[in-house]
This record gives C-alpha cells, structure tokens and sequence, in this order.
C-alpha cells in the first residue's frame, strides 16, 4: 500500500514539474511583420506610420525607423521623411482630392515590401439642415433635440459618416472646436442610418432616390433640472458631412465589430473574434482617407448669446 501511495506521489510531483516548466517556456517566435496605417484627409499633410507586430512577449509595436517611402502624384515622385517626435514618415504637401496616390515600400536593404494607392472623394455638400430642439423625449421623459440634413443623391456610390461637434468657450474667450465632445447620436429611427446596422451616423446612397436625401438623426447634448423638470440642454454646434473612400466606410463598419468581438457581453450569443480590418497587401493595415465639409456655427433656440455669458 506505502508503495503504490508512493507512486502516485511521484507522478503528481512529475506532472506539477511538467505543467510549471510548460507556463515558464517562451512562445515561439513571432514573424515581424509590417503594421501600416495610412488615413489620408484632404487638406492634412501626408503622414505614414509604420510598426512591426511582436509576440506575447514583446513590448508594444516598435516603429520601423530605417523605411524608404516613394510617393508618386500626377508623374511627380516624392520621398517621405522619417520624423523621430512622432515615430511617422511625413511629407509636407497637402492632400487633395481627386488625385491618385501611388506609394512605394522598401525596407532598409531597398526591397519591396509592398505598394499600394488611394483617391480621395471630393467633399459632397449639405443642401441643407434643420435642428429641431425638441424632437422627442427618452424613457424617463426627458427631451432630446435632432439634426436633419439634406445630401446629394449621385449616380456614383457615395460614403458618408455625420460628425456633430460641440463648440466650446475657453477661458479668453476664444471658440474652440471640441474633437472629443462629439454629440452622441442615438435612438436611429431614419431608414438610411438603420441600413447600415451600426450605432453611428454612417450611411451609403444605397436607399435613396431622387436627386437629394433627407436624413435624421436624434442626439444628446446632456439635461438639466428646470423647476423639478429634467430637460435635454442646447448648445452651439458645427455640423461635418464626411465623404469617406470605400475603404474607411468598410475600416468603419468592420472596426465597430472587432471592437465588440473583443469585449463581448456575456450571454449575448456569438462570442466568435473578428479580426480588424485590413487593405494592405503583403502586410498589415489600413490605407484609406475622406474629405469632409463643415458648416457654419449653429445655434439653437435659446443659445444665441451662448458665448458672451
């Protein structure tokens, strides 16, 4: 009986050994491939970043410091400099519309590591919007105000995405335009928006008919108690139409899934991980860009003299 209590003891022992020394082994190496985001806005210079992927082991993505980037637009080549503040390859020269870019990727030992191009769409205009203060109340009754803007319906498939900001006071007075305080859009109830089946304002022409579209959009700008009443608040705000490439509308929609693969909720059915979106040949990325237009400053009712408080 000692014996056989004693061999147990032993294979335990040995299978402890054998677990421990499995967790405490390095992963196989990991091929480092390139990592290259390429978002091209009209009117912002060109700015090319590039990483290498690393194992569990590594410590985040290191830049690839020793790249030669060619660029060529309309029979003119140039050559993008790598800038040390920013870990990115720049080239000072303003990104226009309606022109093909044509890039070119060499490793330090002059080998092509992969190429590819971009056009960005001219910016399409708002015929015209509307802000409604109150156009309907949530579940605890409070209201909540909308934007409705008209686009052009063209031949060609048009991409857009709605960017609502809010406009700021700083301490001198000055306007400044927030890019964190987007206004949240919610409750889509517009048919265009509900197409696309996600819970932002991106939407193609797809739908539409006739020569222009209107399309809705709900949003929040926070409440505030009135006399024991909580009431949606108004504030000034700007209006961005974005003409997107189809690739940033595709980047967009398959973004806003792979962020919800990886944090599912529990319960929720498929917990299957999608993988980010991905336009680069021969290595990973993102090569895509708009050109947006802007409107002038809206205020709604009751915010007219909003900045001179």
């Amino acid at each position: 009986m000692r014996n056989i209590l004693l061999s147990v003891f032993l294979i335990l022992i040995i299978g402890i050994s054998s677990c421990t020394k499995l967790l405490e082994d390095d992963f196989a190496e990991f091929n480092d491939h390139w990592v290259i985001n390429n978002i091209m806005i009209a009117g912002d210079s060109i700015e090319v970043e590039i990483t290498k992927t690393t194992s569990v082991n590594g410590e985040g993505n290191p830049p690839v410091e020793d790249a030669l980037i060619q660029l060529m637009v309309e029979n003119e080549t140039f050559e993008l400099s790598y800038d040390e503040n920013s870990a990115t390859y720049k080239l000072n020269q303003q990104i226009e519309t309606a022109k093909e870019y044509n890039f070119e990727l060499f490793d330090a030992s002059g080998v092509l590591k992969t190429s590819f191009n971009q056009m960005i769409p001219p910016p399409q205009p708002i015929l015209s919007i509307e802000h409604i203060d109150v156009a309907g109340v949530d579940d605890e009754g409070v209201t909540h105000p909308a934007i409705k803007i008209e686009v052009p319906n063209n031949a060609a498939k048009n991409y857009f995405y709605v960017n609502i900001r809010l406009l700021e006071k700083k301490y001198d007075f000055e306007i400044e335009e927030i890019d964190d305080n987007r206004f949240e859009i919610f409750k889509i109830e517009d048919p265009i928006l509900l197409n696309e089946g996600v819970p932002f304002p991106l939407f193609t022409n797809e739908l539409m008919t006739g020569n222009s579209q209107e399309v809705f959009m709900n949003y929040q700008a926070g409440e505030t108690n009135v006399n024991g009443v909580w009431v949606g608040e108004n504030y000034p705000l700007v209006v961005e139409l974005w003409t997107l490439n189809e690739a940033y509308y595709e980047f967009m929609k398959q973004n806003y899934q792979y962020e919800n693969s990886r944090y599912p909720i529990i319960g929720s059915g498929n917990q299957t991980a999608i993988s980010n979106f991905d336009n680069i040949d021969g290595a990973y990325g993102i090569n895509a860009g708009y050109s947006y237009i802007k409107t002038d400053t809206i205020y709604p009712s009751g915010t007219e003299n909003y900045f001179n408080q």
